[in-house]
């Protein structure tokens, strides 16, 4: 009778361990961020929508835009079942939330809101509501440039965030 290599055994107990943690991670309902569920079936694909937006040129009606694409959704439709989705002006607000010893700010927090609603025909889905994003940074007043550049990024990703939150609620207000 031979007995199995140690290396053979060792690799056996590396793939037993590495499929036992998929299996628990998927029994739990783990998700990364920004995918849907197997076999979830909310979603916008082949649904027209019209988006007005009071800024039609904006980067956060560009994310939207192309946020509602992914989600599979058809945009500028002009037919009367389109849903409307209406998107009012961006705010970004900045504030101080601790300074250093020299009166300077040395964490910020942003803020990002956009009004939005959503009617198909005469029925409002979405009334009058607000979406928001917020986020702290840590301000380096040595490093002016470097946190001008780490600023624009932030803005990007709040934007991107703010689109995926409100297709999330066009989603989920179709749903239900």
């Amino acid at each position: 009778m031979t007995m199995p290599r140690p290396n053979t055994v060792r690799g056996t107990l590396q793939a037993f361990i590495v499929l036992l943690l998929y299996l628990s991670l998927q029994g739990c309902g783990f998700q990364l961020k920004g995918t849907a569920a197997a076999g979830s079936s909310e979603t916008l694909t082949d649904v027209a929508i019209s988006l007005v937006s009071s800024q039609p040129r904006g980067e956060l009606t560009a994310a939207v835009a192309n946020q509602l694409r992914l989600e599979g959704a058809l945009l500028d439709s002009q037919s009367g079942e389109a849903l409307v989705l209406r998107l009012g002006e961006e705010r970004f607000q900045q504030r101080n939330l601790s300074l250093t010893a020299q009166a300077r700010s040395a964490e910020v927090e942003l803020t990002m809101t956009v009004a939005l609603s959503l009617r198909q025909g005469s029925d409002e889905l979405i009334p009058e509501a607000d979406a928001q994003v917020v986020r702290q940074f840590l301000n380096d007043p040595r490093n002016v440039v470097g946190k001008t550049e780490e600023l624009r990024l932030l803005r990007e990703e709040m934007r991107r965030d703010l689109a995926a939150q409100i297709a999330r609620r066009i989603t989920h207000s179709l749903s239900s």
